[in-house]
């Protein structure tokens, strides 16, 4: 029985990932950028990139024809202090990651360093032929929402692998104690829906959630992968709320004072959401919007994801990495290595 988890697999995943987050990111600016407008063309004019095939070789074949080994050694060598100018630096961001693409334009329309970083280690390791084993462990620490180096250096042989994975991991860290969306949640813990929240967070994994919105740059893009942690986080508030209320022990009153304070240091999280710039961020002028936090909490409930809220209402998305499919597919491998031994 031939394996589908293979490093091809995986590589296209991730490779046609990066690509529909620069299609969204540059729909919304064609009017303003020449570089989105460059990135939509690219994918109108190239079949390749429209319709693809995940078992295909063509992208890795590319891939690799244009990054050869002398600049995976200088990026290699980098210290974590240094990944943020090279990034910057000419000689290194012109290279096209996808035909007429450069990294320098991918970096410009998203915006965020950790996820260009991100993609270009994940790119780098399955770039070559692994064994299931190896694609498997490293597959675990990606998608650990806690990675330790030490977990690293438990299931990496591969001496490059570990120092490029452990550099991003404190890449990771250094975004994410920066990123003023996790700095200003402390001050919402005093909030009557903070005090509530407190009492449920020890069934919640918060870091989930905070690698769900790193990854994504979006917290409703975030919002809308079913393994983010924000259902479970919204299901328990929601409920512990709902018998609050009954009880007489929380008034409306307080929560649409808390909600403000919320919306306050989340701009857009309950109203004019959904027309995020290409870093990310809100567009202005959404004020607070009782029904959406409400059909916020309905839908995580009822367990739907969603996008673009405030947009034309709740539909379902798909992220071009498929985390569960790829558990799934890994668990399958396992049990297929059991019973052929």
């Amino acid at each position: 029985m031939t394996s589908t988890l293979t490093s091809t697999y995986i590589f296209n995943q991730y490779y046609f990932d990066m690509l529909k987050k620069l299609k969204n990111i540059s729909k919304k600016h064609k009017q303003q950028s020449t570089t989105a407008k460059k990135i939509l063309k690219t994918i109108k004019d190239n079949e390749c990139y429209s319709t693809y095939d995940k078992t295909s070789e063509q992208y890795r074949e590319y891939f690799n024809g244009v990054f050869n080994d002398e600049y995976w050694t200088k990026y290699l060598a980098l210290d974590k202090d240094e990944c943020n100018a090279w990034l910057k630096d000419d000689s290194n961001n012109s290279l096209e990651i996808y035909k007429n693409v450069s990294i320098k334009d991918v970096t410009k329309v998203l915006r965020n360093n950790f996820l260009c970083h991100h993609y270009l280690t994940v790119l780098y390791i399955y770039k070559v032929d692994l064994s299931e084993d190896n694609i498997t462990n490293i597959l675990k620490i990606l998608q650990s929402p806690d990675m330790k180096d030490e977990a690293v250096d438990e299931l990496v042989q591969n001496e490059e692998f570990k120092k490029i994975l452990k550099r991003l991991n404190a890449i990771k860290i250094d975004h994410m104690e920066n990123d003023p969306r996790f700095a200003n949640m402390d001050g919402l813990k005093d909030t009557t829906i903070g005090k509530i929240a407190k009492e449920i967070i020890e069934d919640i994994d918060l870091s989930k959630i905070k690698q769900s919105i790193s990854e994504e740059g979006d917290i409703f893009k975030a919002i809308a992968k079913p393994d983010s942690g924000f259902g479970e986080l919204f299901t328990n508030v929601s409920q512990k709320m709902s018998s609050k209320i009954s009880s007489g022990e929380l008034s409306q009153d307080a929560i649409m004072k808390d909600a403000m304070k919320f919306a306050s240091i989340i701009p857009g999280l309950f109203g004019n959401a959904g027309g995020g710039g290409a870093d990310g961020e809100n567009s202005p002028g959404g004020g607070f919007d009782m029904m959406s936090m409400m059909n916020l909490m309905k839908e995580m409930n009822q367990g739907g994801a969603f996008g673009g809220a405030g947009g034309g209402g709740a539909k379902k998305q798909r992220s071009g990495v498929n985390n569960q499919a790829l558990r799934s597919l890994m668990k399958k491998q396992q049990l297929q290595k059991k019973l052929n031994n």
